[in-house]
C-alpha cells in the first residue's frame, strides 16, 4: 500500500488538485494555464473525472480530479470520488511514486457539514486515495511498483496514522478475496489468520473437524464434506474494552455448488465468496491499530463447497450447533449453514451487545440492488439504524428490506425444523430468515453484500475500485465499531 502523509514541505513527482463541479474556478485561480484547460471546457469537476496537464508552474506533472456534487451519496463521498480519481490518474503516468493531492477548501467544507470534523473527514479522503491506488499482482514481472507515498499538504497530521490503519485492513481484505482458492483455502485462511494473531496481537482460536463435530457444527460440517481440504471455525479476538461486537464473515473459499453445481460461467467469480470473511479479517487488524475501545470477536467458518463422493446432498437433515434440523433443498444455499452455525456459536458463547454478518449469500440481492448497495436485514431497528448510519459514512451504501414473519413460512420443512431454501421469491429476506433463527434474542443486522464485493458488470462503478474485489465492508465494521463504542 501507498504510504499516507499529511504535511507540506514534502517534493513529489506529481501534484493533483480535486474540485466539486462548482469549484473549477478554485482551479482556475491556480494557474493561469488551469484557467485555459477550464476555459476550453475540458475539465468541469464532474465525478471521477480526470486531466493530466504539463507546463503547469505548479508541477511538471498536474492533475486536475473532478469530484461532481453530492449527488453519489454526500460531500465525504463527492471528496473520496475525487481524491480516487486523482490517484487514479497519477497511477497511469510512468515513473511516478508520490503525488500530493490538494483539495478545494470549499468542498472539505461541505464534507465537515456532514459531521466528524477534519481528522475524520481527511482520514476518509486519504483511505479512498489509497484504495485508487491498490495493485493486486502474482505475475513476477509486475511484481514491485505502484505508487509509493499519497501527501495531503493540509490534512491533519492525526489522519494519516488512522487512515493508514484503515486502508492496510481493506487492502488486507482485498488480497485475500482476490487471491485464488488454491492458495487460499480453509488452510490458507487459517495460516493467514495465524499470521495476522501473531503481528497484531490477537488472540486466536481454531476448531478443527473434531472439535466441530463435539460440539455439533453439522452446517459448517456438511457443506465441508466434499472437499479434500477440512472446514474449520476460526475466531481472532481483539480486546480494547468496552462494548462487545461479534462479527461473522461467510467464508467460502470456492462455491462450486456442491452436487447442485453451477454452470461453469457462474464459477468464474467465485473465488469471492470469501469475501465476508476477508472483510472482516481486516476489520480487526483495523480496530486493533487504531486501539479502538470495544471488544472485536471475528469468526469465520472457512469451508469449500466441492462436490465429491463424500458431499452432501440435497434433501439430508443437518442438525445444527444450535439443535435446530435443517433440510437441504439446495446444496448451493452453503453459506447460510456455515453461518448459522458460527452465528449461533457467537451469540451463545460471547453474548456479544451486537452481532453482524457480512456473506456473498443471494443472487437475489443483486437482481434487487444491482452493484451499488449491499442488502441489510435485522430482527432489532436500534442496532438496524446504528449499522445503516455506518455503512453511509463509510460509503458502503445499504438499503433495508422487511423482514416480516411471513416470510419465514416459505422456509417450511415436511420432514425438518426448516428448510434451508424458500423458492426464488423474496430471496434475500428468505435467507435472512433462516439466519434469524439461530442469533435467538441477540441485536443482529445481516449484510447480503453480494453485489458489491467484486467489481462485476454493472458495477460498483468508483474510481477508488478496480477489478477485483473491492473490500467492501472493513469500512462499515470500523464506523459501527466507533459509533457503538461512543
Amino acid at each position: 500500500m501507498a504510504r499516507l502523509i499529511a504535511g507540506v514541505g514534502r517534493d513529489v513527482d506529481a501534484k493533483a488538485f480535486v474540485s466539486g463541479k462548482d469549484g473549477v474556478q478554485w482551479i482556475s485561480s491556480l494557474d493561469p494555464l488551469f484557467a485555459e484547460v477550464v476555459k476550453l471546457g475540458d475539465f468541469d469537476g464532474e465525478a471521477g473525472k480526470s486531466l493530466v496537464v504539463y507546463g503547469s508552474r505548479l508541477a511538471r506533472r498536474a492533475v486536475l480530479a473532478g469530484a461532481g456534487d453530492e449527488e453519489w451519496y454526500g460531500w465525504v463521498e463527492a471528496l473520496r470520488i475525487g481524491v480516487a480519481a486523482a490517484v487514479r490518474a497519477v497511477v497511469g503516468l510512468k515513473n511516478v511514486k508520490s503525488v500530493a493531492v490538494s483539495v478545494e477548501p470549499r468542498l472539505v467544507e461541505r464534507a465537515l457539514g456532514e459531521g466528524g470534523g477534519s481528522e475524520w473527514v481527511y482520514e476518509q479522503a486519504m483511505v479512498a486515495g489509497d484504495m485508487a491506488a491498490y495493485r493486486f499482482v502474482l505475475k513476477k514481472e509486475d511484481e514491485g511498483g505502484g505508487l509509493e507515498e499519497i501527501v495531503f499538504p493540509e490534512a491533519p497530521s492525526a489522519s494519516a496514522g488512522s487512515a493508514e490503519a484503515i486502508a492496510l485492513g481493506v487492502k488486507l481484505a482485498r488480497d485475500v478475496a482476490n487471491m485464488p482458492a488454491s492458495r487460499m483455502n480453509p488452510e490458507g485462511i487459517e495460516e493467514e489468520a495465524r499470521r495476522i494473531a501473531g503481528k497484531y496481537g490477537l488472540t486466536l482460536r481454531v476448531l478443527h473437524r473434531g472439535e466441530l463435530e463435539s460440539l455439533g457444527m453439522g452446517g459448517v460440517l456438511a457443506v465441508g464434506m466434499g472437499s479434500s481440504v477440512e472446514p474449520r471455525l476460526i475466531v481472532l479476538e481483539y480486546d480494547g474494552g468496552g462494548p462487545s461486537l461479534a462479527v461473522v464473515g461467510k467464508t467460502v473459499t470456492f462455491d462450486s455448488g456442491g452436487l447442485d453445481i453451477k454452470p461453469s460461467q457462474a464459477m468464474l467469480e467465485m473465488k469471492y465468496d470469501k469475501s465476508g470473511g476477508a472483510a472482516a479479517l481486516g476489520a480487526a487488524v483495523a480496530a486493533a491499530l487504531l486501539k479502538l475501545p470495544v471488544k472485536l470477536t471475528v469468526l469465520l467458518p472457512a469451508v469449500e463447497n466441492m462436490p465429491s463422493g463424500s458431499s452432501y446432498k440435497p434433501l439430508d437433515v443437518i442438525e445444527m450447533y444450535n439443535g435446530l434440523r435443517v433440510e437441504v433443498g439446495n446444496t448451493d444455499a452453503e453459506g447460510r449453514l456455515t453461518l448459522a452455525d458460527a452465528l449461533a456459536y457467537a451469540a451463545e458463547k460471547y453474548k456479544p451487545k451486537a452481532l453482524l454478518d457480512l456473506a456473498t449469500l443471494t443472487g437475489a440481492a443483486v437482481i434487487a440492488l444491482g452493484n451499488h448497495a449491499a442488502a441489510l436485514m435485522s430482527n432489532n431497528e436500534e442496532l438496524a439504524r446504528l449499522v445503516e448510519k455506518a455503512a453511509w459514512r463509510a460509503g458502503e451504501p445499504v438499503w433495508k428490506l422487511p423482514m416480516w414473519k411471513v416470510y419465514g413460512k416459505q422456509l417450511e420443512s415436511k420432514v425438518a425444523d426448516i428448510n434451508n431454501i424458500g423458492g426464488r421469491a423474496a430471496g434475500p429476506i428468505t435467507a435472512a430468515k433462516f439466519l434469524e433463527k439461530f442469533v435467538g434474542e441477540t441485536p443482529w443486522v445481516h449484510l447480503d453484500i453480494a453485489g458489491v464485493a467484486w467489481v462485476q458488470e454493472k458495477g460498483p462503478w468508483k474510481p477508488y475500485y478496480q477489478q477485483g474485489a473491492t473490500g467492501w465492508g472493513v469500512r462499515t465494521i470500523i464506523e459501527a465499531a466507533r459509533l457503538l463504542a461512543a
